[in-house]
């Protein structure tokens, strides 16, 4: 997909829970379990959230959320709706867990327009024993040939595109893999593939297995493969239909049980609603689209029984501009296929999702900042699926 003119090429973008109340009870009596919330419940976990986008838990029942920050106060130029950029140091790790959010990691690279809403920084984050794997936007290739010694530009540098190992408990990360550089190289080695765009690179999805991380790249339209020792190969391409509008633009990428990688899309092809598909993808390489006509889809994930969720960012059609419609949805799809749509009227540029205890959790508003005039902040929501 076109990405951000500016300086960097930049990429498209509480649940309080009740003390329980038990009149006159002794010790020797049951707690009362609280009434469960009916399937579609939409319930807010916690805002003040800084461009929330990937979600995932910790084995330890915690939920991490990438906040993509809200850029800062270097000048980059314009963007998409002819706004300037600006950037700083205000991306990080938000940590949710016993009803308090807290952000082990901060001073990440992050870059927004002047309200501090559309951040680009880091935008997934994927779980595994003590350590997260996290996946920062964009990448280095534009960045000028500025001397060393603006820390915002040092960090732009060392961080844009890089697949990272977070360690919350130290409060720090280190380099995995430079993906989003590798795939800028391979789609200008494929420029036959999107003439008018390539080359391009905006990784948006990481996810672990094993020793091996897949990211799902929204500028190149792929989904690439990070080994155990930081080598970046690609392992499918997800092309378009000729005469197509747009490109694809790989949002989102989830394990499913048989070992295959479902990778889903921001437009397949068009900005009308009902363009996006979700591809069925081997590590081989073999792909197959799998679902067809979902809109916008930004976040994915499985629950515990196979079935499969997106995150559909607008409904009614890419416009991410000021007059945008920021009406979102979840998607639930069961593996034969039947399809149940959750948070209509209570999801709003819906980005990440996460799975746990028979709810959903979405990111709500997911390219508004902590604070600001613009409107709400950043939240995540649970919802209540079922399973």
């Amino acid at each position: 997909m076109r990405t951000l003119n500016i300086a960097i090429r930049a990429g498209v973008p509480a649940l309080l829970v009740a003390a329980l109340v038990a009149a006159g009870a002794t010790p020797a009596q049951a707690w009362p379990k609280p009434p469960k919330p009916p399937d579609g419940t939409v319930q807010v976990v916690v805002s003040g959230l800084d461009n929330p986008r990937g979600l995932t838990f910790g084995t330890g029942g915690q939920l991490f959320i990438a906040e993509a920050g809200h850029g800062g106060t270097l000048p980059l130029g314009g963007g998409p709706e002819g706004g300037e950029q600006f950037a700083g140091l205000t991306g990080g790790l938000g940590v949710w867990a016993n009803g308090t959010l807290t952000h082990p990691i901060t001073g990440l690279f992050s870059v927004a327009d002047q309200s501090g809403a559309g951040a680009e920084g880091l935008v997934s984050v994927d779980a595994q024993g003590r350590w997260v794997t996290g996946q920062m936007a964009l990448n280095t290739s534009p960045i000028p040939p500025l001397p060393p010694g603006n820390p915002i530009v040092d960090a732009a540098r060392a961080q844009l595109g890089r697949t990272i190992a977070l360690d919350p408990r130290a409060g720090r990360w280190s380099p995995i893999a430079s993906t989003g550089d590798a795939d800028y190289a391979w789609t200008a080695a494929h420029k036959y593939l999107v003439p008018d765009q390539f080359p391009d690179a905006n990784p948006n999805s990481v996810i672990t297995v094993g020793n091996t991380r897949y990211v799902a790249d929204a500028g190149a339209n792929i989904l690439a493969r990070v080994d155990r020792n930081g080598t970046v190969s690609t392992v499918a391409f997800m092309g378009v239909p000729k005469g197509s509008v747009t490109d694809s633009v790989s949002t989102c990428v989830a394990q499913a049980r048989d070992g295959s990688l479902y990778v889903t899309e921001l437009l397949g092809g068009t900005y009308a609603p009902g363009g996006a598909r979700v591809w069925q993808v081997w590590p081989n390489g073999i792909a197959r689209v799998k679902w067809t006509g979902f809109s916008t889809i930004q976040g994915c994930g499985f629950d515990g029984r196979g079935n499969f969720y997106v995150t559909e960012f607008q409904v009614n059609g890419l416009n991410p501009g000021p007059g945008g419609d920021p009406a979102g949805a979840l998607v639930k799809i069961s593996p034969s296929g039947q399809r149940t749509t959750y948070g209509t009227g209570h999801l709003f540029f819906p980005s990440g999702f996460a799975f746990r205890g028979g709810s959903a959790y979405v990111s709500n508003w997911s390219i508004m900042p902590a604070s600001g005039s613009n409107g709400p902040s950043g939240q995540v929501v649970r919802i209540n699926v079922g399973e």
